[in-house]
């Protein structure tokens, strides 16, 4: 069977051959026509699939038979249906908030331009996606939260100004520095915004979001500045929290549905990382992709989770997880998504803060559980590491860890602390 015949119409499954046919093969950020042809795409084949039923099926159709022949953005486009389809059956109001840190933000806000090479235009963009997301649904209404991180470029302001010149609707900006200089409760633990590291900003944003005055059930969704992750994609995120009373839905970058178009050559490093995570909070072993700037949470739970926070900066997602998950095991749902990477113009592109995450996630080890004498062992292998051992390590990562699958890593005996402190001893028997 081909994708053609999986439609009942012949004329549909021609229209859905040509909407694939039409596709750009290489997928760009800064290309405005790539984004409205996603658009374009996703609303006919919202159309042509009907249901989330349908759309769920023919997705399912797609990856076993057909994924490595399909062009990214169509699978995007697929995705942004099925969320879709699902967002509008929806019938209770619901309010949605969408946050997002701005830090060295300035030029990917921009239109792509010979000034600004790398420009996304991501305020207007992200606006647009949401718009055109919700716009069948009138039971839905969303706003969008940008918080400056301290950016010493000052993108709150760029934003701000942004947001005036374009009339953009539906978005604002807050600033950490102002948290902080109010002393709120949220932020007690920063004496300034260079403590803060995304994570500050974020927990600030969705504290802000869940204490609105708001009567109807509240989504609170967190994501990347830039467009690695449609906002089309969010009814993927909803549904599981409305329609299953989850308490979260996080995207995820390794699931058999997912797609991740990643540069560069981090992932064996990323194993490493996520092995080590892990080995040290198995409360959280059947969630893979921790760092996806993808998750929302019911508004509910929100200030419960948020509260006297260990992590203000990139290891935040794990200590959102992991609170939630120690209120009820089965509170978050995965979700596979299409992420395309941003990673020319991204902040956080060095290596070391993979071993000051893991040094915070063997510190909410002790905080939040009872560690397993396996746990505890590779929580103080990590609290011993310094940066110069771990950046060996990297480079020397055990063929093992390579091979397995991250899904896998809880069942992962044939390498312990001692094996990778044999690694690193072995690097003072080279020189």
């Amino acid at each position: 069977m081909n994708i053609k015949d999986f439609f009942s119409s012949k004329k549909d499954g021609l229209r859905v051959g040509k909407i694939m046919e039409s596709a750009p093969a290489e997928p760009d950020l800064t290309n405005s026509r790539h984004a409205e042809w996603v658009k374009n795409s996703s609303e006919q084949l919202t159309y042509l699939l009907k249901t989330p039923e349908t759309a769920s099926q023919f997705e399912d159709f797609i990856y076993k038979n057909v994924r490595d022949r399909i062009p990214v953005l169509f699978l995007l486009a697929l995705k942004n249906a099925l969320s879709k389809l699902l967002v509008n059956r929806l019938k209770e109001p619901l309010k949605v908030s969408v946050i997002f840190a701005i830090y060295k933000e300035k030029e990917r806000m921009q239109e792509k331009s010979a000034a600004f090479p790398l420009g996304e235009n991501f305020l207007e963009e992200k606006v647009k996606q949401l718009q055109w997301l919700f716009k069948d649904n009138p039971a839905i209404t969303a706003k969008i939260i940008a918080v400056d991180d301290g950016c010493p470029e000052q993108s709150g302001k760029e934003a701000e100004r942004i947001i005036k010149e374009k009339q953009l609707p539906g978005i604002s900006v807050l600033y950490l520095e102002d948290a902080i200089k109010n002393k709120l409760d949220i932020v007690d633990s920063l004496k300034s915004t260079s403590e803060s590291q995304k994570g500050g900003s974020i927990v600030y944003g969705m504290w802000h979001a869940a204490n609105q005055n708001v009567d109807s059930q509240h989504v609170i969704v967190y994501t990347d500045a830039d467009l690695s992750t449609h906002l089309g994609q969010t009814g993927l995120l909803i549904d599981p929290i409305v329609r299953k009373n989850k308490k979260a839905a996080i995207g995820s970058r390794r699931e058999e549905r997912s797609v991740s178009i990643k540069k560069g050559m981090r992932n064996y490093r990323g194993k490493l990382f996520i092995f080590l995570w892990k080995k040290m909070l198995p409360q959280l072993d059947f969630i893979t992709d921790t760092q996806c700037g993808f998750k929302a949470f019911d508004s509910q739970i929100v200030n419960k989770i948020t509260k006297d926070m260990i992590e203000k900066k990139f290891a935040f997602d794990i200590e959102l997880l992991l609170r939630t998950v120690l209120m009820d095991k089965n509170a978050v749902e995965i979700v596979p998504i299409v992420w395309i990477d941003s990673d020319e113009a991204s902040t956080t592109k060095a290596l070391s803060p993979y071993l000051s995450m893991l040094k915070q996630v063997a510190r909410m080890q002790e905080k939040y559980t009872r560690p397993t004498e396996e746990a505890r062992a590779f929580a103080e292998f990590v609290l011993g590491l310094d940066e110069n051992q771990f950046h060996y390590l990297l480079e020397h990562i055990p063929e093992v860890i390579k091979e397995t699958d991250p899904k896998e890593f809880h069942k992962l005996k044939a390498i312990g602390p001692e094996d990778l402190q044999k690694i690193i001893n072995s690097r003072t028997k080279e020189r």
